[in-house]
């Protein structure tokens, strides 16, 4: 009887060993993820990629305001060395270079005192004279005067100085020297008038009535 029992209890034992081998036989293993996995399946989702256009727009430099090209002078049809400027929308040429293209004759004179110096630029034609003088203090132009035979040319008084040329509006020059400007494709126009022709008289050859 007990040799039944234990028998029995054995038979047991080795079943229920079987059956827990059986369930984990069958069962299918459960694959752990490792530590760097895990980290790179909680990471956020990566941003996506601008497109090259949008690349090159956002580093684009912003472009500069353009640099005004250079007027040139041009007097009766033929350059002069030095350019016309424009200065806040007012047309300036080179004093002594235009009135040299026109025909006179320039002299520059400069007297330097205290706390200022005196300029004076004397233009001479055919026995005419005209002077222009001012005073710089502090790099500022004071005491412009022009005056053309004694008598004040009816111009409003502005002088430029850039890159140590002087320059004066345009209407100084139409005023002073009777001349036309003009602003053409190519540059600044400066036109003397055209001499009158004299109509000329034709004798009469015929003789005299009767």
């Amino acid at each position: 009887m007990r040799n039944t029992r234990k028998a029995l209890l054995a038979a047991g034992l080795i079943a229920g060993a079987a059956a827990l081998t059986g369930c984990t036989a069958n069962t299918a293993p459960v694959n752990t993820p490792t530590p760097q996995a895990a980290q790179q399946a909680t990471a956020e989702p990566a941003t996506a990629q601008p497109s090259a256009a949008a690349t090159m727009e956002a580093t684009a430099e912003p472009a500069g305001e353009e640099t005004p090209a250079p007027l040139a002078l041009l007097v009766d049809g033929k350059e002069v060395a030095v350019n016309a400027a424009k200065e806040q929308g007012s047309l300036l040429l080179p004093l002594e270079a235009t009135a040299e293209a026109l025909g006179w004759k320039a002299d520059s004179q400069q007297t330097e005192e205290e706390t200022q110096v005196r300029r004076v630029v004397t233009l001479e034609k055919e026995g005419s004279r005209i002077t222009v003088s001012w005073t710089v203090s502090d790099n500022t132009t004071r005491s412009i005067t022009w005056q053309k035979d004694g008598l004040l040319i009816p111009v409003d008084t502005r002088i430029t100085t850039m890159d140590g040329v002087v320059y004066v509006p345009a209407a100084f020059f139409e005023e002073a020297m009777d001349v036309t400007i003009s602003e053409t494709k190519t540059g600044i126009a400066v036109a003397t008038p055209k001499p009158m022709e004299t109509p000329q008289t034709r004798e009469d050859s015929s003789g005299e009535n009767g």
